[in-house]
């Protein structure tokens, strides 16, 4: 790749990195506050700011799914055949997790909206449906793939330690802190965490593309 295509194309990718992070707080702090959770979740699908609140994660987890390319491309002369890995199981991962999202917002939602009764007789079903494995494997292969991004990003040391250290302690406080404190705030505090891994992450590839310029 022509270095300046590849500068330009890093620059951009860090931006995406960045915003996304920047959406993921967001979203995060200024809707999931407001979820419904004490209702039935045909009335929470249901709800408005259900609706803002997917679409946003839509979009987030559009950019993380973009963004890795360029970040795993920021490092790959250092992180070997276990970084590659770990780069293809986050990047399918945040794959996994955005038709996860889809589906809530233009299917599940819509059962909400036509048929609650529907979604709310899938809801109590014994044991585990179709859906909750598939929202079992979105979560499970986009966290344990961006923990191991993270831990390789890490070990190559050419972005700062801290934007990799909060990916990994956000991902572990959803739910430690998920299970301890009230409402949805522990969700809230490890996301929160998460995104301001990623923003630092963003800003590391940014700068990094101005210092291979600078040289």
């Amino acid at each position: 790749m022509d270095p300046k295509v590849r500068s330009r194309y890093l620059g951009a990718g860090g931006l995406v990195v960045l915003t996304g992070g920047m959406l993921m707080a967001l979203v995060n702090a200024g809707l999931t506050p407001f979820l419904p959770i004490d209702t039935p979740f045909a009335e929470l699908a249901a709800s408005r700011v259900f609706a803002w609140r997917q679409c946003l994660a839509i979009v987030t987890t559009l950019l993380l799914c973009l963004g890795s390319v360029p970040l795993f491309l920021g490092h790959v002369e250092r992180s070997g055949p276990a970084g590659a890995v770990a780069f293809l199981v986050a990047f399918i991962g945040s794959a996994f997790l955005l038709a996860h999202e889809w589906n809530q917002v233009f299917f599940v939602r819509d059962l909400a909206l036509r048929l609650p009764e529907s979604l709310a007789a899938l809801e109590d079903a014994p044991g585990m449906t179709l859906f909750d494995v598939s929202a079992l494997i979105a979560v499970s292969t986009f966290s344990l793939g961006w923990i191991s991004f993270a831990v390789s990003m890490f070990a190559c040391h050419v972005y700062s330690r801290m934007g990799p250290i909060l990916l990994v302690a956000g991902f572990l406080l959803v739910p430690i802190l998920g299970t301890v404190l009230p409402h949805t705030w522990g969700q809230i505090i490890g996301n929160l965490v998460l995104g301001t891994g990623w923003v630092l992450l963003g800003r590391d590839l940014r700068r990094l593309v101005k210092t291979d310029g600078d040289a």
